[in-house]
């Protein structure tokens, strides 16, 4: 079975925008404001040298929320695509939920199994890319992503948003997906010696 680092998007991959009209940062809804974080290629590629998959799992319900539709959806997925592989990195799989409970989209507007904290992507993704869930890595910026990580029973990585910001006890931290990569390669190589030893 493969292993694979499951990758929340916005906040890890690439920036979040904030809307002043919300006071809140969202996900990029035009080609204009996504933005790659600085060394994103660079930690995928150093999960996949650890013989591992990079696949993404992101809750999207900028559709049931009527702010985007399911073609800028695809074009965002094509762009990042495009933009890692000009640094020769890619992603395994690209994993959405695209259902929210107050969506004003009816279809979409279903208490479903895959929208993080629940487990539904990740469960889906191992299936369909052969996973070995118990082996793999979960990161991203959020509880809801540490819940699903918990739930599918990989282990979780926060990554922190802000200096003040002091992440959770209970699981592994990073600054960003560069120094989430290089813990999960250091926490490898520590593994690796320990059952050396053994």
């Amino acid at each position: 079975m493969n292993r694979a680092v499951f990758l929340d998007r916005d906040g890890v991959i690439n920036a979040l925008v904030y809307r002043p009209s919300q006071g809140t940062y969202d996900s990029p809804y035009s080609l204009s404001e996504f933005r790659l974080l600085r060394g994103v290629a660079d930690a995928i590629n150093q999960i996949h040298r650890l013989g591992m998959l990079a696949v993404v799992i992101s809750n999207q319900p900028g559709v049931a929320k009527g702010r985007c539709d399911r073609e800028l959806l695809q074009t965002l997925s094509d762009e990042l695509r495009k933009r890692l592989a000009v640094e020769g990195a890619w992603l395994d799989g690209i994993y959405y939920c695209l259902h929210h409970p107050a969506s004003i989209v009816e279809e979409l507007k279903v208490e479903c199994q895959c929208r993080k904290p629940k487990p539904g992507l990740l469960f889906r993704a191992a299936e369909e890319l052969d996973i070995a869930l118990a082996a793999s890595y979960m990161i991203g910026d959020t509880d809801r992503d540490v819940g699903a990580a918990f739930a599918a029973g990989c282990t979780p990585i926060l990554v922190k948003r802000g200096a003040g910001y002091a992440g959770k006890s209970f699981c592994l931290t990073a600054r960003d997906l560069v120094h989430a990569a290089t813990e999960i390669s250091t926490r490898e190589s520590a593994l690796d010696d320990g059952e050396s030893a053994a």
